[in-house]
């Protein structure tokens, strides 16, 4: 029993440790740098940084998605079964692509209604 706490209590370190691993880079610097949002309109910039990083994970996953199904079409030969799995997922490959790029549009979307310029 006493070498399963201890065994816990070396994996709460070990994690520990391992948590405030990143303020060795920031004791390198000599600090913690300033605010990140330091005006409003920081939230619009950083909700923009955050969407195209995920938008450019989605479209390179739908991309991935696009050549699987390829793939599985030309080696699906007479099988309905396995033709039936590239095209849904050919569909679904479609769908990551047209949400990847509504990703990328709704920021410009949203400054062009809220600033009234239609």
């Amino acid at each position: 029993m006493n070498k399963d706490i201890f065994k816990k209590v070396g994996i709460g370190i070990g994690v520990a440790g391992l948590a405030l691993f990143p303020l060795l880079a920031l004791a390198q610097i000599g600090g913690v740098p300033g605010p990140i949002l330091t005006s409003p309109t920081g939230i619009a910039v950083l909700l923009q940084k955050v969407l195209n990083f995920i938008a450019a994970i989605v479209l390179t996953i739908a991309l991935i998605m696009l050549l699987y199904a390829a793939i599985l079409y030309l080696g699906a030969g007479a099988s309905t079964a396995a033709l039936d799995k590239a095209k849904s997922v050919l569909i679904y490959a479609v769908v990551g692509i047209v949400v990847a790029i509504l990703a990328f549009s709704v920021i410009p979307f949203v400054q062009t209604v809220l600033q009234g310029n239609f």
